[in-house]
């Protein structure tokens, strides 16, 4: 990923940060500096748009692949169902859990159950083969 949140928390210094932060870009990578919180700032934002498509799709307002389709047409580099099985959906879903919890478990994060579902079944996204969609066998290690 081409993007780095550095967390400053009481326990790390404004030099270590600038060390990290100067590190980060010699990877080429785009830096971010954040307070400590749940979820930083990436999953704070992105967390809406992976439960509203969850929610779409359970509500059947649209199927996975069309709102795919959909983000990606307004120009997002790929759409919340393809990031997911990417991710993982166990990550992801876990990522929701915590952040449902920490935030006092407000309505509009709450963990989908479609998503719940596919963790029961195993279908984890790429890393199985298999998630919201169908991939290449993962090669045995």
């Amino acid at each position: 990923m081409k993007l780095v949140e550095i967390v400053k928390t009481k326990y790390n210094s404004g030099e270590l940060v600038n060390r990290i932060t100067g590190f980060a870009k010699q990877l080429d990578k785009a830096t971010v500096v954040c307070q400590d919180a749940p979820g930083f700032i990436v999953n704070h934002v992105a967390r809406p748009f992976y439960l509203e498509a969850l929610r779409l799709a359970e509500q059947q307002m649209a199927d996975m692949a069309t709102i795919d389709k959909l983000m990606e047409s307004a120009g997002f580099k790929m759409g919340p169902f393809h990031l997911m099985d990417l991710i993982g959906n166990d990550i992801n879903y876990a990522v929701s859990c915590s952040l449902y919890e920490a935030l006092g478990k407000p309505s509009r994060l709450k963990p989908s159950d479609l998503q719940e579902t596919l963790i029961k079944k195993g279908l984890l996204g790429r890393k199985t083969g298999s998630g919201f969609f169908q991939y290449a066998k993962p090669v045995a290690e």
